[in-house]
Order: C-alpha cells, then structure tokens, then sequence
C-alpha cells in the first residue's frame, strides 16, 4: 500500500505506513515521544493481531533508546474504537505479537511492553474490527523498570490472609504459565502482563485465592493461576480462573483450589490478553484444618525424676518451687516460612528460662530433672520468668529448622532453692516439633 508523506516538525513524523515492509524506511521512529497517526486512508493487511480483530491499521518502525517497560498510548488524542499492537522484528518483518490491547482508556487503546534498548519493534495502531480510520496521537513514555516479581524467579514470599497490593500497570508478560490447559478461557490460555507470588498454607483444605473485592482501578478483567510449590511451577496448574462471579463485576477472578497444611503454592496473578492494566489488592481464604504443632514427651514421675520428684502428668520433674514441675508447650504453624511457633514454657521460679533445641530425644537425668533434647544441641535464648511463665517466638529461623526436619525442644531453669540435687537447676517436660517449608 501507499506509504504515507512526513507531517510535522521535530518529534512530529509522518502518520504512519500502510504495511511493515514501508515503515521500516518510511516511518522508523526512535526513543520517547509523540507521534502523529492517520489511518483514514488505511487498508487492512497483514499480520493481524488478535485484539479486536485490528484492521484499517498503520505500522511505524519503533527502536527503543532504553530498557525498561515502556507504554505506548493513543489515550486522550481521539474519540474512535482503536486498537493498538506491538510485535517483535525478525529481519525486517513482524514476527511474533508482544501485546495487544482494544480498550484500555475508554474505546482507545494502551499497551506496555518491556523493551530493549537498541532493539526495533513494529507498531501497529489500527481500529477495532477493521472500523473507520482516524487521527490521533501516539505517545511513547521514558521506560519504567519492571515489578520485582515480574518473573516467577522473582517471586514475592506471603503468608496469613492478606490483603495484599497488586499493580500489574508496568508488569510484562512472560512465557511460564501462559500455555496452561487449566487457563483456557474463551480460546486463550494466556495471563498478560502477569506477577508472581509464592504463599504458604496454614490450614489443610479449600482455599479462595480473590481478586475479586479489592480491584480498585485500572482494567477489570483480570485472571489467575495457582501452581503446586515455590517459585516457578515445575507441573500444571492446579487451578485458574478467569471471570468469577463478583459484586460490581464479573470480569474479576476467584481461584478455589486444595491446600496442605504448611505447603507453599505459586500465585500467577495478571489479566485476560488485551485487557487494561489493573490495581488494588487481593487476598486468601483458607477453610479446613489448622496445622498441628508438635507433639509433647519425656515426663518427669517419680521413677525416672533424680529424686522421686516426679511433677504432674505432662510435666517435668518437681522444683522447689512447684510440686507440679515445669511444663513447654507450643502454639502456632510448624512452618519454617511462616516461623509463628510460640514456645511457651510455665510453672518455674520467677528468674530466667534457656530456651534449647536438639536433633534426638532422650531422657537422661539432668540436675533435679531430666535431659530430653539431645544429639547436635544449639541456644535458641533465654529470657526472663514473669508469673513463673516465659516464652519464646522466631525458633524456626534461631534453631536453623530446615523443612521436613524434626527438632526437639526444651526449657532449663534455675531452682528458687537448692531442692534436690547440688547443682541447683532444673528442667521442662520436652517438645517435638516436624518441620513443614
């Protein structure tokens, strides 16, 4: 087709081309700025790309001048149904389509992609369904760098509930997850412009992964994929969704899915391709069974006590403080990335607890109690006795749990008064606790 004449001054060039091979000579443009677009004399040719079936379309040749997400707008320049495309150049040609949108700003369009500096893209700005040419104006911003968890590499670390922000504005589309057989939706499996985060369970059994109440602004049609594991998927999805039913839109995405107590799984958050960008929050909510957290064992009785002192059943051996003995129990997930176990250590003399761990059990007698945390044993810390009670959080990241790693826990304490043996101190009841990541 004609290529178009130069229009303008400066940073003003010409309309654009009527097919690729042209704008490469006709219409390369360079870096950021704003351009002039005419396609009322357009024709549609080829390749088309796949929002809204552009058509009656101009092509510029466009090289970024630096790296970075870069959005490209017709937003505010005109009133027609646009659409606008970015593709890759291979030899001088289009080859494969980077982003598409139809709507973004009202009936006219908005695309970000991540660019490259010093590479070349085609620009394709068109009108919806191969509509009546226009006039308008095509804006290209300085870049912005990326979200941090752009790729699933890159993945942000959640836990509890939420809500958390999301604003996938600036976010690219990657090539993991976007061929998923779970994720078709109306003939695509793509999420566009997507981010990724790696959240771990507290309960076993259903969980709602929801962008449904917090979508603020921007576009609404989102979508979402969940992935068994940490970070980038090593299997299928096992679940995605597209449009869920929710107050004020039914373009917004609810993902239900199956979790295991102390499992991580991988968010792949973005939106339906061609859609605008969006921002706001999202959250989780978990139904089912909450993690255990340990199992107690090596009670003092008055068989294996030093001196008879047995305490009561679940505790330790006897102080001289307290006939019952000593007792450690533990709330919270047993879980080293959450790290919200609470050791919680009662019925001492009111002075100081050392908090310890070990690799084996044992039940060995010990001043006026018994030994129960043995093998490899480290310092987890000591704090002070108010009310006869202490306690103790951050074990997980103190004691270097690892997951899948079964610990074992104890509390040694000093008696009031020399009691039983000379030494003078004595011990908990011990406390197993299994790692889950």
């Amino acid at each position: 087709g004609p290529v178009l004449s130069l229009v303008g001054g400066s940073n003003l060039l010409a309309g654009g081309s009527d097919d690729p091979a042209s704008a490469v000579t006709a219409n390369a443009i360079g870096g950021a700025g704003t351009f002039s677009v005419d396609s009322t004399l357009a024709t549609t040719g080829t390749p088309v790309a796949s929002c809204g079936a552009i058509g009656t379309d101009v092509w510029f040749y466009w090289t970024a001048a630096a790296s970075g997400i870069t959005t490209i707008n017709l937003c505010g320049s005109t009133t027609a149904d646009t659409a606008l495309a970015v593709w890759n150049s291979a030899g001088g040609a289009p080859s494969t389509q980077l982003a598409c949108n139809d709507d973004s700003c009202g009936l006219v369009s908005s695309v970000s992609i991540n660019a490259v500096a010093g590479q070349s893209y085609f620009i394709e700005s068109g009108s919806y369904g191969g509509g009546a040419g226009y006039t308008a104006t095509l804006t290209i911003a300085a870049p912005t760098p990326p979200p941090v968890n752009d790729e699933c590499a890159g993945a942000i670390a959640l836990t509890g509930a939420g809500p958390w922000p999301f604003n996938n504005t600036n976010a690219t589309t990657g090539t993991v997850g976007q061929t998923e057989a779970a994720c078709l939706f109306f003939g695509l499996t793509a999420i566009g412009n997507d981010l990724w985060y790696t959240w771990t369970a507290t309960k076993t059994g259903e969980v709602r992964l929801s962008l449904c109440e917090g979508i603020t602004s921007g576009g609404n049609d989102t979508k979402a994929a969940v992935y068994a594991g940490a970070g980038c998927p090593t299997g299928a999805a096992i679940g995605c969704n597209d449009d869920a039913t929710c107050t004020g839109s039914g373009l917004r995405s609810i993902v239900l899915f199956q979790a295991v107590c102390g499992q991580s799984y991988t968010f792949q958050l973005g939106r339906y391709s061609g859609a605008a960008g969006s921002y706001g929050t999202f959250s989780v909510t978990e139904n089912g069974v909450a993690c255990g957290t340990g199992t107690a064992y090596c009670f003092g009785d008055n068989t294996n006590c030093p001196c008879a002192n047995g305490g009561a059943a679940g505790n330790g051996c006897a102080n001289s403080l307290n006939p019952s003995g000593a007792n450690l129990a533990a709330t919270g997930t047993a879980s080293v990335g959450a790290d919200t176990v609470v050791l919680a250590a009662s019925g001492m003399p009111n002075s100081f607890a050392l908090f310890f761990q070990g690799t084996t059990q044992i039940a060995t007698a010990f001043g006026d109690g018994l030994r129960c945390a043995g093998g490899n044993v480290s310092r987890l810390g000591t704090n002070p006795v108010a009310g006869g009670a202490a306690s103790r959080t951050g074990i997980a990241a103190a004691g270097a749990a690892a997951p899948g790693s079964t610990l074992h826990y104890q509390v040694w304490y000093r008696n009031v008064a020399a009691f039983c043996q000379p030494e003078g101190f004595n011990l908990s009841n011990g406390y197993s606790i299994t790692w889950a990541p």
